[in-house]
C-alpha cells in the first residue's frame, strides 16, 4: 500500500486551494440562499404632532423606542414636518405595535401614509 506524504509547505498549499476551491462551489448556493431569505419590508409614515424638542430628545426617545422593536429595519425622522417613516418587517411588527410604541413613549402618533 502507497502513502501519500506531503511537506509542511505543499500541505498547507492544497489546503488554502481546497478551501478556495470548496468555498467557490458552495458561495452560490450560499448567495441563493440569502437572498431568497430576506423579508419584504414595509415603509409607513408617521405624523407626530408633539415632537417638538428643540434638542433632539424627543427624536432619540423615539428613535431608541422604535429600534427596540424586533423587525424593525430602518428609521426617518424629519423633525421640520414632524414625521417619522419606518421601514420594518410586516412579519415581526405592525402598524398598530408602532402606534401603541410611540404612544407609550408619550408621542402618540398616526398614520401619514403607507
Amino acid at each position: 500500500m502507497k502513502t501519500l506524504s506531503f511537506s509542511p509547505k505543499s500541505s498547507s498549499w492544497l489546503l488554502a486551494t481546497a478551501l478556495l476551491f470548496g468555498g467557490a462551489a458552495y458561495m452560490p448556493a450560499m448567495a441563493a440562499t440569502s437572498v431568497a431569505s430576506h423579508p419584504a419590508y414595509t415603509s409607513t409614515a408617521f405624523k407626530v404632532p408633539s415632537m417638538t424638542c428643540g434638542d433632539k430628545a424627543c427624536e432619540t426617545a423615539i428613535y431608541i423606542a422604535l429600534h427596540r422593536l424586533s423587525g424593525v429595519k430602518k428609521i426617518r425622522i424629519d423633525d421640520a414636518t414632524r414625521t417619522v417613516t419606518v421601514m420594518y418587517d410586516p412579519h415581526q411588527v405592525n402598524t398598530a405595535k408602532l402606534l401603541a410604541t410611540f404612544r407609550k413613549i408619550g408621542y402618540p402618533a398616526t398614520v401619514a401614509h403607507d
